[in-house]
């Protein structure tokens, strides 16, 4: 049963007409097209005429209730027949109106539980500014003359949106104002003659309102409006942009709480996600600083203490498992005087371990906990990333205060460096000159692995290219506004400047030294001038502000570069998740130095031999076993990082590079840089083959060695790959890997020759570990 409107305002504006005429001339367009629906169109469009015998279509405001029939006839030519109106938003007003004259029974309960735009804001997506009605129909009609005179588009972003707060939570619902039958009569400015003075959609619009005024033109036809919640998709957009950025201050646990009420519609429960880090067997809370002061205020909220708090995460750490409170049987939390009716947990892991809890309390005994724990689970990925960003974060700190202010030696060696300090202290003792004993370790197998980010100069160099052009328009557009109220000749020389570096980026012209000649055009030749200029003048100051505020960090001329610098910083936190794993669960077997180290990606070495662990005999077991695993791992980073491509700001591949060292080496540590290196002109060769072989060619091609979703192993001899052969038919076996191995030549390189690679391609399957190391 459609609705007409009885309540409908006068949105008739003195330069809109409510009219068929241009839907009537899209249903004759239609019907010389050759299609079933002829006669269906023939025949309504003998029933608009018969209602207009003058053909003129028009509609004055006092007689809309008069076409009723019509308003359903429209309804019925573009709406399937099969459509449920009581479920189906749709509607039609006047041009660019949101007050509907004819709708369906959903879109009537929309509009009134939205209380007539009383108790909602409808706001402007892009800008989040509040709109009133005059508003609407100006930014609809400037979009409409946008599109339909000059073919430009907006984004696919919701352009209109009521939001709404009920029981503590925002609802969304966009608007949605179809303007395909209105039309427009007047004069516009020539786009070919204007395109020197604007540079964007918004400059036009700007320009649109100077030279013609909305009132000096004339619309007709109508609208179709409809309203859709978008609550769901904007929570759902918020939470996993709050959880990838890493950012977890400036109140980011506050804004997560909110976007979660938001998504499940419920505005009286508290969430809390917290790390999990357990040091040395104990639960470390220092690790939840950048929460303290949310943390102490949801305790308060609901009277329980920090101590009781950390005792209950303790027993839950030991068996974690998603619990939620159903009835007082099963009260499994033990928070005594407190005013907690519902304590809900739901666990995130990583490679099987435990790294953090989404904690929901609750003071509501009918909370239906299933759908905040399936909204949770949506985020499992993302949430991923945030607590394993916070954990290494915190490990950072740690592990650089130990080394700033204590001593930086692994396990593995602690005992050569605990020699070599009684060696000394006896020397001191007896009067002889102290000097450096030398710590090092022979007949080391060395194990080479590199995770390396595909093109990484490339995009950094497409990634300033672009943000060099954004705030080069902006500054030309700036500059030209400056020229016209202040005569300084300067000015123009500087637009011819900036124009040229832009026709360069463009033709791909740059070359090195060019990068550090814009920067100081940017950074000092043009910005000096414009602050210069700023001094006293308040206009200049108004008008050169808002570049300005462009040029942070954050701002839109970085803002290609910190969506690659994200990327990589997202990457690295999973790729060295992934090693350190490996490291943590390797070290038990046999104890070896591991060293890793960032470059374009990670690179990392471990050094096993029997020299490390003299009191432990020394098997050819341990080395097949760290290789098998150095493979595995391998496979993971790919996968995961492929994985995660549609969830990070730029889809950047990793390759995966392993190098087979023919013979044992010498490493020593050096007291200069505190660190370990190899001994030896042999053993340095190793170091120069590293450095060289992620750039290497096959022989005879113009194809690198290193591709995505591949891994790539460099050997001598065949004899000293035979240990990665039979761990890659295993692989195979259990489809991890492709079938095929290529076995390639590689170009000789500066002081390298002779090297050879096979190359296997991963399938799309996750890696057990465990069931692979106890092959």
């Amino acid at each position: 049963m459609m609705v007409l409107n009885q309540l409908i305002h006068n949105s008739f504006h003195g330069n809109v007409d409510f009219s068929f005429s241009p839907f009537i001339g899209h249903i004759k367009s239609c019907i010389h097209q050759d299609t079933m629906l002829k006669k269906v169109l023939k025949t309504s469009l003998e029933k608009f005429s018969k209602s207009f015998p003058d053909s003129q279509y028009m509609v004055k405001y006092e007689d809309i209730p008069q076409y009723e029939d019509l308003y359903f006839l429209v309804y019925q030519l573009l709406n399937s027949t099969l459509v449920d109106e009581s479920s189906f938003s749709w509607g039609i007003s006047a041009p660019f109106s949101y007050d509907y004259i004819f709708g369906t029974p959903a879109l009537s309960q929309q509009i009134e539980s939205l209380g007539s735009r009383k108790t909602a804001d409808l706001i402007h997506w892009a800008s989040q500014e509040i709109l009133d009605e005059k508003r609407v129909f100006e930014k609809l009609a400037y979009s409409f003359i946008l599109k339909h005179v000059y073919h430009i588009s907006h984004s696919n972003e919701p352009e209109l949106v009521f939001r709404k707060n009920e029981n503590g939570s925002d609802q969304y619902f966009q608007l949605h104002i179809n303007t395909d039958f209105v039309e427009v009569d007047g004069v516009f400015p020539d786009i070919d003659k204007v395109s020197s003075k604007v540079n964007s959609r918004h400059d036009l619009i700007q320009l649109l309102k100077k030279q013609t005024p909305l009132s000096q033109l004339k619309f007709s036809g109508f609208s179709i409006i409809r309203i859709e919640d978008i609550t769901h998709q904007i929570a759902k957009e918020k939470l996993s942009k709050l959880f990838i950025s890493q950012d977890i201050e400036n109140d980011f646990l506050i804004q997560a709480t909110e976007a979660m009420k938001t998504l499940i519609g419920i505005g009286d429960l508290d969430l809390l996600f917290l790390p999990v880090l357990e040091i040395d067997g104990k639960l470390n809370t220092d690790i939840w600083k950048d929460f303290d002061n949310v943390l102490s205020a949801i305790l308060t909220k609901y009277g329980a203490s920090f101590t009781d708090f950390v005792s209950f995460l303790e027993s839950y750490i030991k068996k974690p498992d998603i619990r939620y409170h159903k009835s007082n049987e099963e009260n499994w939390y033990s928070f005594d005087n407190t005013s907690i009716s519902g304590l809900s947990v739901l666990p995130i892991f990583h490679q099987e371990k435990l790294i953090g809890i989404s904690i929901i309390l609750y003071e509501n005994h009918g909370l239906e906990t299933d759908i905040i724990i399936s909204s949770f689970k949506e985020f499992t990925f993302p949430l991923q990333n945030l607590f394993i960003s916070i954990i290494n974060k915190y490990l950072g700190e740690l592990n650089r205060t130990v080394k700033n202010h204590f001593t930086a030696i692994q396990p593995a060696v602690e005992w050569k460096f605990n020699d070599a300090g009684i060696q000394y202290l006896k020397k001191e003792k007896m009067g002889k000159t102290s000097s450096s004993i030398p710590i090092h370790f022979d007949e080391i197998h060395p194990i080479y692995g590199a995770i390396d980010f595909r093109n990484s100069t490339i995009e950094r160099n497409k990634a300033q290219a672009e943000d060099y052009t954004v705030q080069l328009k902006a500054l030309i557009q700036l500059l030209q506004a400056l020229k016209q109220i202040r005569n300084v000749d300067l000015l123009g020389e500087l637009i011819f400047q900036a124009e040229a570096y832009i026709q360069r980026i463009q033709e791909n012209s740059l070359n090195i030294n060019d990068d550090a000649e814009i920067i100081y055009f940017l950074e000092t030749e043009s910005l000096e001038l414009i602050l210069q200029m700023r001094i006293g003048d308040e206009e200049v100051l108004r008008i050169t502000e808002p570049y300005l505020t462009e040029l942070s960090p954050d701002g839109a001329f970085h803002k290609e570069s910190a969506a690659l610098e994200e990327t990589f910083q997202i990457l690295n936190t999973h790729i060295i998740s992934v090693l350190d794993k490996m490291n943590e669960e390797l070290q038990s077997s046999f104890p070896y130095y591991f060293d890793r180290y960032r470059t374009d990606g990670v690179e990392f070495n471990i050094y096993i031999g029997q020299s490390i662990a003299p009191k432990k005999p020394f098997n050819d077991v341990y080395l097949r076993n760290v290789r098998l695993r150095q493979l595995i791992s391998m496979v993971n980073i790919a996968i995961i990082t492929e994985s995660c491509q549609n969830l990070i700001p730029k889809k950047i591949q990793t390759t995966q590079l392993i190098f087979v060292q023919p013979n044992t080496i010498t490493i020593s540590f050096r007291n200069d840089e505190k660190r370990f290196d190899v001994e030896g002109a042999y053993n340095i060769r190793y170091e120069i083959i590293k450095k060289r072989i992620d750039k290497a060619m096959i022989k005879n091609t113009e194809e690198r060695l290193t591709q995505p979703r591949k891994i790539a192993i460099v050997y001598y001899n065949k004899k000293d790959i035979e240990d990665y052969l039979k761990h890659i038919e295993y692989l195979q076996k259990n489809k991890i890997l492709e079938p095929v191995i290529e076995d390639l030549d590689l170009e000789d390189m500066q002081g390298v020759s002779g090297l050879k690679a096979m190359r296997v391609t991963i399938q799309n399957a996750p890696v057990n570990n465990e069931k692979a190391i106890k092959k």
